[in-house]
């Protein structure tokens, strides 16, 4: 299991080593300036079932510092590899279309995450992005956050994938234990 690691508390009279220092001084340094980060976003379009919140897929990272994210298997989890808080933001893209609403929301483990759902009206002239609401999630190790996209045009309706433009992704980082 990956563990965050922690400072010491030395006793007195303690003769100190350089592995001591080693592994209760640099080692939380070293992980204190490279927490794990995660960057995902979609490459290929995703149809959305009017009515139903789909778990977003994202097949391409542009950063994954610590396996958080596979592009083929389980591609909508950021799952995590060190116990703690950590800070998820996205967006959700799809296709112009001007019936019903759009929407989003946070899941860990497949359970809502409280206050996380926003909803705006569809636009018709142009894709429809809906940001998430930026949360800090308590992950432990092999917990997984998703990402959901809802609409309710009546019928189905593609995410988009333009990028550099509107495309769904997600950004996670580790922020505190």
């Amino acid at each position: 299991m990956a563990t965050v690691p922690v400072t010491r508390t030395w006793v007195a009279g303690e003769v100190v080593t350089a592995a001591h220092f080693n592994t209760n001084i640099r080692d939380v340094f070293n992980f204190l300036l490279a927490v794990p980060i995660l960057e995902a976003r979609q490459t290929v379009a995703q149809t959305l079932t009017t009515g139903t919140g789909a778990a977003v897929t994202m097949t391409a990272e542009d950063v994954d510092t610590s396996g958080m994210h596979s592009t083929t298997v389980n591609t909508s989890r950021c799952t995590a590899a060190y116990p703690g808080w950590y800070q998820y933001a996205g967006l959700t893209a799809t296709v112009a279309n001007a019936t019903g609403r759009r929407g989003n929301w946070w899941t860990v483990n497949a359970v809502i995450a409280s206050s996380s759902q926003i909803t705006s009206p569809a636009t018709a002239a142009s894709d429809c992005e809906i940001a998430t609401r930026t949360k800090q999630l308590f992950q432990n190790v092999g917990d997984y956050v998703e990402m959901f996209a809802y609409q309710e045009s009546g019928g189905n309706l593609n995410t988009t994938v333009a990028f550099p433009g509107p495309t769904s992704g997600v950004s996670g980082r580790w922020v505190s234990n």
